[in-house]
């Protein structure tokens, strides 16, 4: 018996040590969609086209919110094209200071099918607290943007 709890004395710690360990290192993975009638036309001009399932010719965006110290581990975004292209971009800003672009992606694909597109990151992917931030999106004539999935760890 004495070997048994001698045993189980530094057993059950070793255990509880470990699982505590392994807590941390278990993230959650989310991702917020962001669909075309979301976003607001930056330059209004008569031309541009906006509806539930696309958005074509003018210049786009839509703030996000994801929560506190996610990383962004992807963004796509959906294009479609007979000629010109898209291009979409990630930026944050603090209030009083210019945007920092963290991402870009672009298409000039002219297949007329609907393709996903990576967004590339070269800024800070981590969400920091007192930036704002947001996805700008351009779209040419003839040219369709039909969303983008941002997917994130926490």
């Amino acid at each position: 018996m004495k070997k048994v709890k001698k045993v189980l004395s530094w057993c059950i710690p070793l255990v509880l040590i470990t699982v505590a360990l392994m807590t941390p290192a278990i993230t959650q993975a989310g991702s917020i969609k962001i669909w075309p009638d979301q976003l607001k036309p930056q330059e209004p001009n008569s031309q541009h086209w906006q509806d539930v399932s696309m958005i074509s010719n003018g210049y786009f965006y839509a703030p996000f919110t994801l929560p506190l110290g996610a990383k962004i581990t992807k963004v796509i975004y959906y294009h479609e094209a007979e000629e010109a292209y898209t291009q979409v971009r990630i930026y944050r800003v603090k209030m009083g200071t210019q945007p920092e672009s963290l991402a870009f992606g672009s298409s000039t694909d002219s297949t007329e099918t609907i393709i996903p597109v990576e967004v590339v990151f070269s800024g800070d992917p981590i969400i920091r607290a007192g930036y704002r931030y947001y996805i700008w999106v351009y779209s040419g004539s003839a040219t369709w943007f039909h969303g983008a999935k941002i997917t994130y760890q926490e």
